[in-house]
């Protein structure tokens, strides 16, 4: 262990206080906690952003057209599968048409998808109008977005209790009623259309922004590449039934983990808002718009990011922790202290707060907001390396409230105090009854 030098003042105390003081800086040297905290003063800090260059993003457009798209088929094990036919009927699913052969009559056959996350469905074959043709039908419902990217293959059973699987191919499930413009790097696939080519090269470089701060604070990058699908407007967003096309004005989009996809609406530019994180209408311009849908594909990454690591938690810090990973959210700064005296917040203990309700400057979803803040005041004191730990810890099964005292010393309780008084508000919270949370939807509010 290295010898730390100290200089002790000992002038105008007693023989004993001294000998206190020595034992109590001897014992902090010899136990210090995690993370050191190192904050002081009365400004937010701030994690600077990557100051990263990106090569131009190509654009292609695809979709627009019913063409079915065919996929080479294979003998094996005695059995001889044809070529695979797939069209795509969105928002109405699509179709897979196959023909097999075997010397045995076919008692099963079966359609397996599998997406990025891992996750997977399957569909049972019928018989179709051709000899030995099969049909199996994916998404039977419009409750799917386009755009979905999946491996397929078939697992065929005949009578005689013989079997295989064909090797797995990838299909993409794209809309035939419009094109769409579609961009790719190693972090994201993008697709998105009524609005221009350039949107790719603002989302593609924001990913390569908060990317590093993505890999300091999970330690790792995504075990697969994100989709992300950006609709045009509140209309077209309502074509599938998962969009929940009733009332979608005040619906933005929703993430699902286990196909590895955000979807997205743009924002109808010239919107009142009395939140001060929104600008007035004659200042969203379309640059606005593009800075607002990469803030909102980086806060939704990272929910995909939460899922995939395991840091599960309450709403707030699912919310919170997505509000502050994602690129130039002002939420995660001083917002919280724009209030009137005797004006307060919620707590955080307990269940903590949701996407309902407002903090005190007229904004909503005091969950994206307080949680935001309360991991922004801990990356403050214990840098992105308390992040890290914290997070680690919690993806290893360590309950929040356990990891927090782990990385700083201190519980929840604790430190919840501090953090209100840092904001300006009194320090004591009002604690309602705890109740058990489950991982939260990821669905978007409006403005958000």
């Amino acid at each position: 262990m290295a010898i730390k030098k100290m200089r002790l003042w000992t002038l105008g105390l007693s023989g004993a206080a001294a000998l206190l003081l020595i034992l109590m800086l001897l014992v902090s040297y010899a136990f210090p906690v995690l993370a050191a905290p190192r904050l002081q003063g009365t400004d937010y800090p701030t994690m600077t952003p990557a100051n990263v260059e990106i090569d131009p993003v190509a654009v292609e457009e695809v979709g627009g057209n019913s063409e079915p798209v065919v996929f080479l088929g294979e003998t094996k094990d005695g059995f001889t599968i044809g070529d695979t036919t797939v069209v795509s009927d969105y928002p109405n699913g699509a179709t897979f048409t196959v023909t097999i052969q075997s010397e045995q009559e076919l008692d099963q056959v079966t359609l397996v998808i599998r997406y990025p996350h891992g996750s997977g469905t399957r569909v049972q074959a019928g018989r179709g109008t051709g000899e030995n043709e099969w049909v199996a039908t994916l998404y039977d419902t419009d409750d799917q977005p386009p755009w979905l990217r999946m491996d397929f293959f078939w697992r065929v059973i005949d009578l005689a209790g013989g079997s295989v699987e064909t090797t797995a191919q990838n299909y993409v499930y794209s809309d035939p009623t419009r094109v769409w413009y579609h961009a790719a790097n190693d972090q994201l696939e993008l697709y998105w259309f009524g609005w221009p080519e350039e949107f790719a090269q603002a989302v593609m470089h924001g990913m390569a922004v908060v990317q590093e701060r993505w890999l300091l604070g999970f330690g790792e990058p995504l075990s697969f590449r994100p989709i992300a699908v950006v609709f045009s407007d509140a209309d077209t967003f309502g074509e599938f039934s998962n969009a929940g096309a009733a009332g979608n004005s005040r619906r933005a989009g929703f993430t699902s983990n286990d196909l590895g996809i955000t979807v997205q609406r743009f924002p109808e530019l010239g919107f009142i808002s009395s939140c001060p994180r929104n600008p007035p209408p004659e200042d969203q311009t379309i640059e606005w718009a593009y800075d607002y849908m990469t803030e909102v594909i980086t806060h939704e990454v990272t929910h995909l990011y939460q899922f995939d690591k395991n840091v599960g938690g309450p709403t707030w810090f699912v919310e919170g922790g997505a509000t502050w990973f994602s690129l130039n959210s002002i939420r995660a700064g001083t917002g919280l202290r724009d209030h009137n005296p005797g004006q307060d917040i919620l707590t955080l203990q307990g269940d903590g707060p949701g996407g309902g309700g407002n903090i005190p400057n007229g904004c909503n979803a005091p969950g994206y907001w307080m949680g935001a803040s309360f991991i922004q005041w801990i990356y403050g004191q214990y840098g992105m390396e308390g992040i890290h730990q914290w997070f680690d810890l919690i993806s290893r099964n360590t309950r929040m409230n356990e990891a927090l005292i782990a990385v700083t010393g201190k519980n929840l309780a604790q430190l919840e105090p501090e953090w209100r008084a840092y904001l300006g508000y009194n320090p004591e919270p009002f604690v309602p009854p705890t109740q058990e949370y489950q991982f939260p939807p990821t669905v978007t509010p409006f403005g958000q």
